[in-house]
């Protein structure tokens, strides 16, 4: 069965930017400036690229900056955006279970994860290119989940996440910074997936990790070890903010 093209898509954007002070201090991470404009620009010209149609940013820190910037989405876009807030810094799962709460009394954000919908994180200065090409890839496969996966240095695996493979290439599991050396393979997870309504279904089973955080890949293993399938797309890592970005 061919698959529907992805219209709704679920941002995050709440978290405090603690490595980037004191920049954040002032400036929400997501609206640390590239070239004069702000970082989100970069996402929503990719979005915008990909088709998308309906957005919702999750925020938190300085919320109010963010909430104003989803204010002129639309007229400068052309996209649907809304906010909602995740109260307590505790996880993806938490933010997206945010959303799922707030979608009981709002159309918009029910129709964003009422189908399979994209969840990218913000932090990074993604190309055009970048969600278009994940779309894309997923639509063109018969897994259920896309997950955006990029080769990274061993040394860095234990502060990421790996990526657990099956045979054929297909995606069996995403382990959270795994110990030194227990790594499943040198590939980790951009956080940026294409997720099916059902994953959504299983946040409220999500239990704080070791590192204190709900965290959505758990949600998304236990959605594969039922059954569930996933692919992943490699994808050059995007860069992140660096202070020379800033222009006078």
């Amino acid at each position: 069965m061919t698959k529907k093209p992805i219209k709704g898509a679920v941002l995050l954007a709440a978290g405090r930017g603690k490595r980037l002070r004191p920049y954040t201090d002032s400036t929400p991470k997501p609206l640390l400036p590239v070239n004069d404009v702000p970082t989100l620009d970069l996402y929503f010209k990719s979005l915008v690229a990909a088709g998308i149609t309906h957005t919702v940013l999750v925020v938190h820190h300085l919320a109010e900056q963010i909430e104003h910037y989803a204010s002129e989405v639309k007229k400068r876009f052309g996209i649907h955006c809304t906010t909602v807030k995740q109260e307590e810094l505790d996880g993806t799962a938490s933010a997206l279970e945010a959303v799922l709460t707030e979608s009981h009394h709002n159309e918009s954000l029910k129709t964003i994860i009422c189908e399979p919908f994209l969840l990218i994180a913000t932090d990074y200065l993604i190309p055009d290119t970048f969600i278009p090409d994940l779309l894309a890839f997923h639509v063109d496969n018969e897994e259920d989940i896309t997950v955006s996966i990029k080769l990274v240095p061993k040394a860095e695996l234990s502060t990421r996440s790996s990526i657990r493979f099956a045979s054929d290439g297909s995606i069996t599991e995403v382990v959270e910074k795994p110990a030194p050396g227990q790594a499943p393979s040198d590939y980790s997870a951009n956080l940026a997936y294409v997720l099916p309504v059902e994953v959504v279904a299983l946040l409220s089973d999500v239990k704080c990790s070791a590192r204190g955080e709900r965290e959505v890949q758990t949600a998304i293993n236990a959605y594969l070890a039922s059954n569930g399938t996933a692919r992943g797309l490699i994808q050059t890592a995007p860069n992140e903010w660096t202070p020379d970005l800033l222009t006078d």
